[in-house]
């Protein structure tokens, strides 16, 4: 294992870079889970409402306020951009027309703008119709039916689940995992060039007449970078477990180990790239590009929800997807089994890629030669 522990002493052996590529990422993602995971709030809906709201709407909005914290929408602008921006995953139409026109039964239900169907969408549609039924049904009745309907609102129970508070965290934590798999995409992408750097430098000419094969100075190379990868990922969960006493919901080397496969995926994409693009300077400019577009694309910037069908179709080919997912799942304290799928398919990422680049780079060394 002589290659493995000269890269490692090559790879950590300047204290500044270890600093801003290792320990700054872990520190600052560290402390944005711990924000987004910990901390308990009351769900937040956007609404959409004129300038002048009209009794009626200010009674369903009243009740809203019952269960949710409530942020206005500006309707001029792009809902799906403030969606973003504000991280509010519900946003609903509540505009004088739109209530009315409900009430009048010209139209069967309120719009709502979501980033997906989750369960607690589901609970603010059943709770919207709920208040919306009882003010149609008093409106059939009686002529003061807002008063009417207010006085029996006011007996409902408001709406208050574990979900509700779970998903809360959803958004924030999507976030905080997307930044968590871009900062160890990065760490692998150039930690993976001190092969290159070997191979154009022509030192693994001469490791080759000592008495060890390419594939295991490949696979030694590998498990360094690797190893590097992988202090990353234990500094952020033993930060968080110990200093920010947050808790993943299961046991740490669970966490550690799904993490880390997604890690090792990251380094074989990495190798394999390096066998691909032989130049360092194209290698350089091309890490920019395909850490951007596979992280865009990946879920790891914004929820694949809000991207065009088409899109979500294509990101299932990227391994960021199937990271990120396990990361959320992770800080979520999700079930091992509901990762199972995700976990598989990472498996299968890392052996595609392993495989290739072992055989690529064997080529180059070869032609090297």
């Amino acid at each position: 294992m002589a290659i493995f522990k000269i890269n490692i002493k090559r790879l950590l052996k300047d204290n500044l870079n270890l600093f801003f590529m290792i320990i700054l990422p872990a520190i600052a993602i560290s402390i944005s889970t711990f924000f987004s995971a910990s901390v308990e709030a009351p769900y937040t809906i956007g609404i959409i409402t004129d300038s002048e709201k009209s009794p009626q709407v200010m009674l369903i909005e009243k009740e809203l306020k019952k269960c949710f914290n409530i942020k206005p929408f500006d309707r001029s602008k792009s809902i799906v951009s403030q969606m973003v921006q504000s991280g509010i995953d519900c946003v609903i139409d509540l505009t004088n027309k739109d209530v009315e026109d409900i009430l009048n039964q010209k139209r069967k239900s309120i719009k709502i703008y979501t980033f997906g169907k989750s369960e607690t969408y589901m609970i603010l549609r059943e709770y919207l119709g709920g208040i919306i039924r009882i003010i149609v049904s008093q409106k059939r009745l009686v002529h003061d039916y807002l008063k009417v309907s207010e006085n029996i609102l006011s007996y409902a129970p408001a709406v208050k689940t574990n979900i509700i508070h779970q998903n809360s965290k959803q958004l924030p934590v999507t976030f905080a995992s997307g930044f968590f798999v871009m900062s160890l995409f990065w760490l692998a992408l150039n930690a993976s060039n001190i092969i290159l750097k070997d191979y154009h430098e022509r030192v693994i000419l001469r490791i080759l007449c000592a008495p060890i094969s390419k594939q295991s100075y490949i696979l030694q190379s590998i498990l360094s970078i690797f190893s590097v990868t992988l202090v990353q990922i234990i500094f952020f969960v033993v930060m968080c477990t110990f200093g920010l006493k947050l808790s993943f919901g299961q046991n740490i080397a669970v966490v550690i180990l799904v993490l880390s496969a997604c890690s090792f995926m990251f380094v074989a994409f990495g190798v394999m790239l390096i066998s691909i693009v032989n130049d360092m300077r194209k290698l350089s400019t091309l890490n920019s590009m395909v850490v951007t577009i596979m992280c865009m694309l990946g879920g790891c910037y914004w929820p694949l929800s809000i991207m065009p069908k088409f899109l979500q179709k294509i990101a299932l080919i990227f391994p960021t997807t199937y990271a990120a997912a396990l990361t959320k799942n992770v800080l979520l304290s999700k079930p091992l089994g509901s990762m199972l799928l995700d976990i598989i398919i990472v498996v299968a990422f890392c052996v595609l890629f392993i495989l290739v680049g072992i055989k690529q780079l064997s080529k180059n060394v070869i032609a090297k030669v």
